[in-house]
């Protein structure tokens, strides 16, 4: 009996193993079309940010060259 349920608890793993690893239907290029646009609108907004950053540097380059006594 215990030899039973062994073979029965390591057939019922494989088989969802087996289902896992397949991803057939779950919609995984639905996924992957979100991921990828939503990589595309994280990046033109960091590339922003990036150009904001470089302007706002630029300009605090002049006041870094002030002596602070504190």
């Amino acid at each position: 009996m215990k030899s039973l349920k062994a073979l029965l608890i390591v057939t019922l793993m494989t088989a969802s193993v087996a289902a896992m690893a397949e991803g057939g239907g779950d919609g995984g290029d639905k996924v992957m079309a979100r991921m990828d646009a939503a990589r595309d609108t994280s990046m033109a907004y960091y590339q922003k940010s990036e150009k904001a950053q470089a302007v706002a540097a630029g300009k605090q380059a002049a006041s870094d060259s002030v002596e602070r006594t504190n």
